[in-house]
């Protein structure tokens, strides 16, 4: 979770509000009472911790499970004030399951994911595809319903449907590369189902001469000197298809 979001969740919250993390076993948002994911408690924040917000959770309000397991969720309907969800439904198998959990057990709640903008750039990880490898779907919200769109295979290769080509000093801005909604009494998604390859082609390109045209898109990493030659000399050996 963006981490100045994370404060401005903390402080926000109600001391007596009863909030889950979901899915946020990586980098748990310590201000949540329970936790519910696929990592287990013995591995929390393997991808950071935030340090200066108190943990509340513990072992014995973390719940271990599979998330898209198509089981419901050992709480009650609207059992807790708030729920979490950061930088998870870009990876799941089944975001729309997901979402009618969080749905039916929170009354309100924060997303967030990597923005579209981003999941259509190429030089995230690699100059040879768009994005990151593992995510599935490029999200968006359309009045107060997330879009799951599938990450199709042929955007990497697509030039015309790659917002921007990310050189190896170079990243999208922070405030471009997250998608965040914050939502009320109901958590409504769909999946947007297209079989016509023209016609998926067709949508990435247009979105990608859309948000071209965003200002500040991109902004330098600030490298220089060994550190940049390091990083130039990575990228070229990646471009060729090495590691």
């Amino acid at each position: 979770m963006d981490h100045s979001n994370a404060r401005r969740l903390n402080s926000a919250l109600p001391q007596t509000a009863r909030v889950i993390d979901v899915g946020g076993g990586g980098s748990v948002f310590p201000r949540a009472d329970y936790v519910i994911d696929l990592c287990p408690y013995v591995g929390r924040n393997a991808l950071g911790e935030l340090n200066d917000i108190p943990a509340r959770y513990s072992s014995e309000t973390w719940i271990q499970q599979d998330l898209c397991a198509r089981t419901p969720w050992p709480y009650p309907d609207k059992f807790f004030d708030f729920a979490t969800c950061s930088h998870v439904f870009e990876d799941v198998r089944d975001p729309i399951w997901l979402c009618s959990e969080i749905s039916r057990i929170a009354k309100a709640g924060y997303v967030e994911t990597p923005s579209r903008v981003l999941e259509q750039c190429r030089g995230v990880e690699n100059p040879s595809y768009a994005g990151y490898y593992h995510h599935r779907w490029l999200i968006e919200r359309e009045g107060e319903t997330l879009k799951f769109r599938q990450k199709a295979h042929n955007l990497h290769t697509l030039n015309d449907a790659i917002v921007a080509d990310l050189g190896p000093n170079q990243r999208v801005a922070p405030k471009h590369a997250i998608f965040v909604y914050e939502w009320k009494d109901e958590l409504r998604a769909e999946e947007v189902t297209e079989f016509s390859q023209e016609e998926v082609e067709k949508e990435m390109t247009a979105f990608a001469a859309r948000a071209r045209s965003i200002p500040d898109l991109t902004e330098s990493m600030g490298l220089s000197g060994l550190p940049l030659l390091k990083r130039w000399l990575f990228w070229r050996r990646l471009q060729r298809g090495a590691r």
